[in-house]
């Protein structure tokens, strides 16, 4: 659909500009110009094992985002017509849901539009929630944005989650522990006016997935009903 390849190609938009100023360094400098290139100072960080630009930090992902792990949820209690929707695993590529549960537990365990939810267990799952209010079950990790965008966040642990899924053996179950999760680093830079354009193409990618979302469920509402002839086109007079 229209809306998928707009999603595809925001998510192509991301990745461009990322590699070009967190990957070669090369994001605009005080000229407008681009920085490594144009002789900007490169500093050694012992973290990373690597040079990054001068003035540039690191920091654990904790002390960036705000991150819990999923509530344990009776799946035994799980129905069609709870007061809560539920994420599972399967559900996080999709932004679906297929469970719906009565009950109680912490607010924080609900979704705010624009976390990262990333599925621990096994095929990789990463992906932006489009929506506040969903329950999120365990083996789920959700990160939240502070002050540091949720889509520089994915784009800088993505690499690491997908080395170790294609470490394992295909017979194994992948599973993502909270030692994997405290050993992830994140790159800091000096110039905020860098985050600008990964905010806003979360912005136009949360707004297309909603707009997704309504599309599928008037279809999933109008399909049964034409099916059964309840409901029928009429021709328009001229």
């Amino acid at each position: 659909s229209l809306n998928n390849k707009i999603i595809s190609e925001l998510e192509s938009m991301a990745k461009t500009i990322y590699d070009y100023w967190f990957l070669q360094f090369e994001f605009p400098n005080e000229e407008g110009k681009p920085y490594k290139s144009s002789g900007g100072k490169m500093v050694w960080n012992e973290e990373l094992k690597r040079e990054i630009p001068e003035g540039w930090k690191v920091k654990n992902i904790f002390n960036v985002a705000d991150i819990i792990y999923g509530f344990p949820l009776s799946v035994e209690k799980f129905n069609k017509n709870g007061n809560i929707p539920v994420i599972r695993i399967r559900d996080i590529t999709s932004n679906s849901i297929s469970a719906y549960t009565n009950e109680l537990f912490d607010e924080k365990y609900l979704t705010k539009e624009g976390d990262l939810l990333i599925g621990m267990d096994g095929n990789f799952q990463m992906n932006f929630w489009f929506r506040d209010g969903d329950c999120v079950n365990q083996r789920i990790t959700r990160i939240r944005e502070i002050d540091y965008p949720n889509y520089l966040i994915m784009l800088q642990i993505k690499p690491f989650i997908e080395k170790k899924v294609d470490s394992v053996a295909r017979s194994t179950v992948w599973h993502l522990s909270d030692k994997d999760m405290k050993s992830l680093k994140i790159l800091i830079p000096n110039n905020f006016g860098i985050y600008t354009p990964f905010r806003s193409i979360l912005n136009k990618q949360l707004l297309v997935t909603k707009e997704n979302q309504e599309l599928t469920s008037l279809r999933d509402f109008l399909l049964p009903l034409l099916m059964n002839g309840q409901v029928g086109f009429k021709e328009m007079s001229e």
